[in-house]
C-alpha cells in the first residue's frame, strides 16, 4: 500500500469546491485507490490531498515511468485553480492502528482496516 500525500495552497479567490471540480479525474486508475480532499481548519486556503493506492512502492515506481497523459491534462487543471505545492511525496504505508480506546495493531488484511473496502475478498 502506498500513501501519496499533496499539499496545496489555493489562489486567492479560489475555493474548496473550484479546487475539487479541477482535481477530479475523468478515469480511474485502474488499481484500488481512495483519496481524501481537505481544506485546514486554519487555513482554507491550505489544502491536503492524501490518497492510498494498493499497489507495492515497486508497482508504483512503475506507474509514475509511463508517460500519464490523462494525468497531465489534470494536473494542468488543479494548476488553474492553485499557486502552490508545498509537498508531493509517496510513503510506502506499513501500519494501522485503532487508538480509540487501548491502542492495538490492525491487520489491512482484517474487515476492521479502514482498507478493507480496497481488498475485496
Amino acid at each position: 500500500m502506498v500513501a501519496s500525500v499533496f499539499i496545496r495552497r489555493l489562489r486567492e479567490g479560489a475555493t474548496f469546491e473550484d479546487f475539487i471540480r479541477e482535481w477530479e479525474a475523468e478515469k480511474g486508475f485502474g488499481v484500488p485507490t481512495r483519496v481524501i480532499n481537505a481544506p485546514s481548519l486554519q487555513d482554507p486556503r491550505d489544502i491536503i490531498s492524501i490518497g492510498f493506492i494498493d499497489v507495492s512502492p515497486e508497482e508504483m515506481a512503475e506507474w509514475f515511468a509511463k508517460p500519464q497523459e490523462s494525468e497531465q491534462v489534470r494536473h494542468d487543471r488543479i494548476d488553474t485553480v492553485i499557486e502552490s505545492t508545498t509537498l508531493k511525496c509517496q510513503y510506502e504505508v506499513r501500519t494501522e492502528y485503532d487508538i480509540t480506546d487501548i491502542p492495538r495493531p490492525v491487520p489491512f488484511d482484517s474487515p476492521e482496516s479502514l482498507f478493507a473496502v480496497m481488498r475485496p475478498e
